[in-house]
């Protein structure tokens, strides 16, 4: 089951997962559940198992900047994003492959909130063992597309497709040694047709 921060079920001690992030270790809470953005916890049988830290709003955000900016999030649209920014495992989950079943479960989730495309903006931990200089956007792809490192093949593995490769998307020291910044949105509009 899928709970959002703020609504009845959500435990504020939940926030705590927080510090376990291994995708934006630096970002704190506040940011994270102020604004467009917003904190859900997957949990089964009432154990926590994932957090998703997400930004719904008007556009599609290609850059971190972009995700902790507001956007005028009103209810006149007829397209919200639901950009998912950090999604991982939770130190009390006991469920084995229980990420496939978290963005399953928030994308229907979402879809009651008035949200109708859903993507990621994720990183590429990997892209500097493979390029000794930064690569073209169709390198990126290749090395995308041959599901090398593990966050692509959990994305490209459950189904959902490439939409931008983003440059200079993440420029903290973390993502820059690992990736020149590089970030991707992946497009999960399709997602639930995949997952049985």
């Amino acid at each position: 089951m899928i709970y959002k921060h703020g609504d009845p079920g959500f435990e504020d001690s939940w926030l705590d997962f927080i510090q376990y992030d291994p995708i934006h270790p630096s970002l704190k809470i506040q940011p994270r559940i102020k604004g467009n953005r917003t904190v859900f916890v997957y949990a089964d049988e009432g154990i926590p198992q994932f957090m998703v830290c997400a930004r719904i709003g008007n556009k599609l955000p290609r850059n971190i900047p972009e995700v902790l900016t507001d956007d005028g999030y009103t209810s006149s649209y007829d397209v919200y994003y639901g950009t998912f920014y950090s999604i991982f495992r939770l130190p009390t989950a006991t469920q084995k492959g229980g990420g496939k079943y978290a963005i399953k479960e928030l994308i229907e989730h979402c879809k009651t909130l008035g949200v109708n495309g859903f993507f990621t903006l994720s990183p590429v931990p990997f892209l500097r063992e493979h390029f000794s200089n930064k690569p073209s956007e169709a390198m990126v792809r290749q090395y995308l597309e041959s599901l090398q490192g593990p966050v692509e093949k959990f994305h490209l593995g459950n189904g959902a497709k490439i939409q931008n490769i983003n440059f200079d998307a993440d420029m903290s020291a973390l993502r820059y040694n690992e990736s020149w910044g590089i970030m991707v949105n992946y497009d999960y509009n399709h997602y639930q047709n995949v997952i049985v």
